[in-house]
């Protein structure tokens, strides 16, 4: 550490030498210069950095309010659905069980979930991995249509490719 700063402060003193041999017209150039580069670097290693991080906050919150939105549409439409067509009670006579493992076999999802365990006869806890969220909210309005079931729990979790989610549910027997 000693030797470090030792060559360190001879380097300075030869560069201080060297400025104070310049004419004070070549002093003036070099300082502004330096002053300039001072400017450049504080910008481009400081400033720049910060607003980037700025903008990209922005998006990111952006998104997550359209995404609220969508699932607030989503809950919105559900109930409604749910309210007005009270008449679709062909699968309410299904067992729990069975009238999720018949929705997801329909192929309104696209995919046949991951897991499926029952808890008891009245809840039926459910994963999903990598399956699209658009699907998934179809899936879930068409249970709860057509076989009264309606979410008790869920847990979204976002992956690396737009629109898909993997997902934890538990489903329970309307009242």
């Amino acid at each position: 550490m000693k030797r470090a700063l030792q060559s360190f402060q001879a380097q300075s003193a030869r560069a201080r030498a060297r400025f104070l041999a310049l004419q004070v017209r070549e002093r003036w150039i070099v300082g502004v210069g330096a002053v300039v580069m001072l400017f450049v670097v504080l910008y481009l290693a400081v400033w720049e950095p910060l607003t980037k991080a700025h903008v990209q906050r922005e998006a990111a919150l952006a998104s997550a309010r359209s995404t609220a939105i969508r699932l607030e549409e989503a809950a919105a439409k559900l109930q409604t659905s749910a309210g007005r067509n009270p008449a679709a009670t062909a699968g309410r006579g299904l067992s729990l069980m069975a009238a999720v493992d018949q929705a997801s076999k329909q192929g309104s999802l696209g995919k046949e979930p991951t897991r499926i365990q029952p808890e008891g006869d009245r809840e039926v806890r459910v994963w999903f991995e990598d399956v699209s969220f658009d699907s998934l909210v179809r899936w879930l309005s068409d249970l709860q249509t057509r076989y009264g079931v309606a979410v008790q729990t869920l847990e979204v979790e976002p992956q690396a490719t737009p629109g898909k989610v993997n997902v934890r549910l538990s489903l329970v027997r309307a009242s």
